[in-house]
């Protein structure tokens, strides 16, 4: 079971003018000071993964720049979609300055894969047959109040997607998973520490609900509440939020929300879900230690490496916490040769990554040498 991504390559992406990192291991946690791009990264995997899918754009400018829908139509609507897009893109360009596209890629001898992202204005034209198509304009054409913006993917293969921005106000991210039809390359579940409901995970526990991977999900909530002994999600008719997630206790009658135990418990019902769900795949994971108390978190680590390993996952986790980086450090020591530790550091306009291996990462944490 051979990783994913070995190194990995950002272009033009956020703060990223141009980041290269190399020896990413099965389980990696990036840390760095404010403004250093950690979560940048996880997104621009989450957008890699999915071969650049409009509903994983639009989840995360939402995630980050809030609602995303734009009044009005035509032209003056699609200038207002490229200014919420250009914060995708390094420097923040204008509507009319998209000259260097975003590339995201890595070289696995193996299987190497590569993203690339620009934007361009369209003309929309009929074809001999009658269907619609969109015609690429040269700079100077932008005139036509019909013009369409739009973002076009390159894949490693060369295969081109036109993308018309106005599309992304189609897509209201009801979930983790990409929507049908959209073109993954590699399974991939992101779990933000923005979400505070656990009715967003109800698709994800009717993948895995009288399976043997119910277990794992029951252990790890195992971790703060020992006495539970199975979880389920059901509908609420009391309430307009949809499903939501119960447990029994034992020496308790009647089942418990689970929203009841904490949020502790209810971050890690969401991390558990997520892996079990991002077999063969990836799983990103933003401000792994929110929610988390410090007693907990080597156990949490402990359970991310074991099912990794097991299920065949690639693990990116972010971090500015000691007590996140000390309890990964020691439970990656239980798992030779899995985890890496990646300290992004800003140096006037660029940012440097530096690669801890485990035996580094036990240097560090022994000392107390500063890596958040």
């Amino acid at each position: 079971m051979g990783l994913k991504i070995q190194n990995l390559t950002l272009k033009h992406f956020r703060a990223f003018r141009e980041l290269h990192i190399n020896g990413l291991g099965r389980v990696n946690l990036i840390t760095g000071k404010n403004n250093t791009g950690k979560s940048s990264v996880l997104e621009a995997l989450h957008i890699f993964a999915h071969g650049a899918a409009l509903d994983v754009i639009s989840h995360v400018l939402e995630r980050r720049e809030g609602n995303i829908r734009v009044e009005g139509e035509g032209r003056t609507a699609d200038r207002e979609r490229l200014i919420q897009i250009s914060t995708l893109f390094y420097g923040f360009p204008e509507p009319s300055d998209f000259t260097e596209p975003i590339i995201i890629s890595t070289k696995d001898n193996s299987c190497p894969m590569q993203l690339t992202i620009q934007v361009g204005w369209f003309s929309e034209e009929r074809d001999s047959d009658g269907n619609l198509r969109l015609v690429p304009l040269q700079a100077d054409s932008f005139d036509e109040p019909d013009d369409v913006a739009a973002l076009v993917v390159e894949t490693q293969n060369k295969k081109k997607r036109i993308l018309a921005l106005e599309r992304l106000e189609r897509y209201s991210y009801l979930s983790r998973i990409s929507a049908p039809g959209s073109e993954t390359q590699i399974p991939c579940i992101f779990v933000s520490p923005y979400d505070d409901r656990t009715t967003i995970l109800a698709p994800l526990w009717d993948k895995v609900s009288l399976t043997k991977f119910e277990n794992h999900v029951v252990e790890a909530l195992q971790i703060i509440e020992p006495r539970i002994s199975a979880v389920n999600m059901i509908y609420d008719e009391n309430s307009n939020i949809g499903r939501k997630a119960i447990v029994r206790i034992e020496n308790i009658d009647r089942p418990i929300p689970l929203r009841l135990l904490g949020d502790g418990v209810n971050r890690l019902l969401d991390i558990a879900l997520s892996l079990v769900n991002a077999r063969g795949g990836i799983l990103l994971i933003d401000e792994f230690e929110n929610g988390l108390h410090h007693t907990v978190q080597f156990d949490a680590w402990k359970t991310i490496f074991l099912l990794a390993r097991e299920l065949d996952i690639q693990v990116f986790a972010t971090s500015h916490s000691w007590d996140a980086v000390e309890a990964f450090q020691q439970a990656a020591a239980e798992t030779p040769e899995d985890g890496a530790l990646v300290r992004l550091t800003r140096r006037g306009e660029e940012i440097i990554p530096t690669v801890f291996s485990e035996d580094e990462l036990a240097i560090v944490t022994r000392n107390r040498i500063e890596v958040r």
